[in-house]
C-alpha cells in the first residue's frame, strides 16, 4: 500500500466510524476506557504512591549506572 491508498483507507475508516456515533458518545466511550484502564493498574497512575515508586525505580537505575 502507497501514501495515497492509506490516506483512503484511513478516510473511510473515518467515515464508518464517525456513521457509528456522533462525537459527544464518542468522547464518552473514552472516558470510560480511561477509567477502566485506570482501574486495571495496580497504583492508580497519579497516587502518591504510584510517583513514590517510580521515583524509587528511577533512583535505582540512576545508582546502577554511576556506581
Amino acid at each position: 500500500m502507497n501514501g495515497d491508498e492509506l490516506d483512503k483507507l484511513k478516510r473511510r475508516e473515518e467515515q464508518k466510524r464517525d456513521a457509528q456515533c456522533d462525537a459527544v458518545e464518542r468522547w464518552r466511550l473514552w472516558q470510560e476506557m480511561i477509567d477502566w484502564l485506570d482501574g486495571q493498574a495496580p497504583l492508580p497512575r497519579n497516587s502518591p504512591a504510584k510517583c513514590l515508586e517510580l521515583q524509587r525505580a528511577k533512583l535505582a537505575t540512576f545508582e546502577e549506572k554511576h556506581s
